[in-house]
Order: C-alpha cells, then structure tokens, then sequence
C-alpha cells in the first residue's frame, strides 16, 4: 500500500515505565523509519488542550513544555540525553516556519514536525515507510488519532504491573513529585491492556509487545515488530538503542547506567515490593495478568486487607484519591457486566 507521507504514521503507546522508550531507541536508526527520539504528547495536550488556543500555542507547547523541547534546544524534565550533535536551533527556525506558512495551514502540525525532522536529517520523505511519535498517553486518545490518521499502526507496550508499581516508587524516591499515585500505576495499566486485547481482535492494526520478553532477548521481538511495520530486519540495526543517530545508555528508575539492552530490572519487583504493595497492584489487574503471562501471588480472600494498606511514597492526599477512584471503578465496573 502506497501511503501519502501523512499517512504512514505509527504510534507507541502504553504506560509510563513500560519499555515505550527502550521501543524507539531500539527503532531510531531504521532506515526505513522516522523516529522521533522525545515525547510531544500530541494528542493528550496539543491538540486536547491547547488547539482552541490556536496554532502559535500548539508550536509554544511542542518547542518550550512538552519533553519534545529538549530537540528545539530546551531543558530536559528528568533524563539528561545529550543532543549536542542535533542541530537544535534549526530544527525549531525550521518547524515554526513550516507551521506558519499560509500554505501549511491547513496541515497537521505533528505532520510538518516530522517532515522538518527528516528534513534536518537528511532522510528522503519518500524512503520513509513509517514516521513514529512516542507518548505512553497515546493509548487514550486512539479515535483522534484514527480521525486523522485511519492508517495508522499501533505498537503497545505491556510490562507487569508489579513491576510497574516498582519502577514508580523509585522515581518518586529519587524524583520527590509529592504527587505519586498508585491509583495511576494500575488504571493506566488496565488501559494498556484493554488496549493490546483490542489489537489481538483486530480492532485496530496494532501489536503487544511485553517489555520482559523485549529486554530478555530483543531479536525475536523486534523482528516481529519490524514484520508488523513491513520493514527490513537487521540485528546490527534494531538490537543497538539510539536517539537521533547517537547511542542510548538507558533510562532507569532507580538512575542506574547500562551499555546495552539490560533485563536487570525485569523481576527485581519481586524483592523490591511489599506482600500489601503487591496485594495492591493484583486487586486491580490480577483478572487480566495472566493472559499477558504475569501470574498473581495473592489470594482473593487477603486483597481487601492489601488494598487498605497505605503504598510507599504515597501522601495522605494521594491515598484517600486513589481508594476513592478504585472504589469508583470497580463499581463502575460492577455495573457495567
């Protein structure tokens, strides 16, 4: 299939945690795809909040508050990339003069940021099978991203939910947020999931991939992924992460540094959480856990009392909203079978 520029979009979702990022860096040096290196969250807050503002708040948001500033010369958020080898400076002169060009007006300004990407790197549209943006939030806004991109293919990444609770309590140990939420750590999971179900039936042309079988041997997974994308497979190529050309030594929780693909993080969940963090996680997620392949360890009889119990790094305030919202879903829930 032929596919104007426009349309050759592909989209990773999931949740915060959950390999999205290992995913592209894996994918950046394609020859075959664009891969945008950063977050734009376009769908969850250029378009969700700022388009009504108009187009000069959207190109505001992108270059200077998104964590896509950090590629038009901004300060990263958390994890430090270097990008002195980017052109940062032309990169923004050369978006904002294609988003405010009267004869873009009309076009999708994440379409104009990837096509002044590939312009800054050299890459012909026309060799470009697949352009891919990277928000985990993606996974909520998936018909606005059909209305305008019917052709659009889906990679979902899935990681045990525990481990997922895991990875957030050491950010929050590092990071001091004082907002961390657990209510979080598992409803975005559950969307995830209902998400790679979708995929599964078909509903939407997407693939699941499980961030332990991605960081225990990335070849067989990745060369599923570039079979999905129909494109080339070349271990040299997508088994080496990297972000726009330059190597990518990872992005750890708990700040560690790795030379390569590393499952070191995978299981350590299981001596890092406690019998009420792990009771927490299986009230919510432990009817969909074992068809991704995470088996729970809690019985039903014992997760009230977990659930009760307060979570690591979780504020009083934080607390009373997440028990409030898990009450709120699982009746919700109740009366929606």
């Amino acid at each position: 299939m032929n596919l104007p520029f426009e349309q050759r979009a592909c989209f990773a979702a999931g949740q915060a945690k959950s390999g999205t990022t290992l995913l592209i860096a894996l994918l950046d040096g394609h020859p075959q795809l664009l891969v945008l290196p950063e977050e734009t969250a376009y769908f969850p807050t250029a378009l969700n909040k700022y388009e009504k503002f108009g187009r000069r708040a959207q190109v505001d948001y992108l270059t200077k508050e998104a964590l896509s500033r950090v590629l038009f010369g901004g300060p990263p958020e958390w994890e430090k990339t270097d990008y002195g080898h980017f052109p940062t400076g032309q990169f923004r002169e050369r978006f904002e003069a294609a988003a405010f060009d009267p004869n873009n007006a009309d076009k999708d300004l994440l379409v104009l940021l990837m096509a002044t990407y590939a312009g800054i790197l050299g890459i012909p549209l026309d060799s470009i099978v697949r352009w891919v943006e990277k928000t985990p939030a993606n996974r909520r806004f998936i018909p606005q991203i059909l209305e305008r991109f019917p052709q659009a293919k889906f990679l979902i990444t899935m990681r045990d939910p525990r481990a997922i609770l895991a990875a957030q309590i050491a950010l929050e140990n590092t990071r001091k947020t004082r907002d961390f939420s657990v209510y979080y750590c598992v409803s975005h999971w559950l969307q995830a999931a209902q998400l790679a179900l979708r995929a599964e039936r078909k509903e939407i042309s997407g693939v699941a991939i499980r961030y332990e079988d991605l960081v225990a041997d990335p070849a067989p997974t990745m060369q599923r992924i570039c079979d999905f994308l129909e494109i080339s497979f070349d271990r040299n190529v997508v088994l080496t992460p990297t972000k726009a050309g330059k190597f990518w030594a990872g992005n750890s929780a708990t700040e560690r540094e790795f030379t390569g693909v590393s499952e070191e993080r995978a299981g350590s969940w299981q001596n890092e959480l406690s019998v009420d963090e792990i009771g927490w996680v299986e009230w919510h997620c432990r009817e969909l856990m074992p068809h991704f392949g995470y088996t729970p360890r809690t019985s039903h009889r014992s997760l009230l009392h977990h659930w009760a119990k307060p979570i690591r790094q979780e504020r009083p305030k934080q607390y009373f909203k997440s028990r409030y919202y898990s009450v709120r879903d699982n009746l919700l829930g109740s009366r929606n079978k």
